[in-house]
């Protein structure tokens, strides 16, 4: 059994481990991938087309949660506007991956909005670049 000691420095050594942004990719990809690979990429194996469809959704989703893992690190560091704004972008970008992988999966169908014919991820998609945009373009008041 670990003492208080000994959970301290495994604590400070994964704390350690994870500063560095390419084990923190590695940690949340491999964690992600190993979750969701069987749900969504086993039932398709036979059908190759589909399962490299998959993928790259997978590799997006990875991509979508570091870039918004360390966006909100970089975030509650700084406090800054442009950081906030860029970390919704970025978490609107996870949310944009959630739903095509969702989709691709054959889990939810296509949800258009009824009024104007466009797809709620396309929506979605246009507020990401927006408050991407706001993010790189907002000047900090010092």
């Amino acid at each position: 059994m670990l003492d208080k000691e000994d959970y301290f420095s495994a604590y400070e050594h994964m704390k350690k481990f994870l500063s560095n942004k390419t084990n923190l990719f590695l940690a949340l990809s491999l964690s992600v991938s190993s979750i969701i690979a069987y749900p969504f990429l086993v039932p398709h194996l036979s059908h190759p087309s589909m399962s490299y469809h998959i993928l790259i959704h997978m590799i997006s989703l990875d991509f979508a949660i570091f870039l918004t893992t360390v966006s909100l690190i970089s975030y509650r560091k700084v406090k800054s506007k442009k950081l906030l704004l860029t970390s919704l972008s970025f978490l609107s970008l996870l949310v944009i991956e959630i739903i095509y992988l969702l989709q691709a999966g054959h889990i939810i169908m296509i949800f258009q909005i009824p009024l104007i014919e466009v797809e709620f991820s396309h929506i979605l998609l246009l507020f990401m670049l927006v408050l991407f945009a706001c993010g790189v373009l907002k000047t900090d008041k010092k």
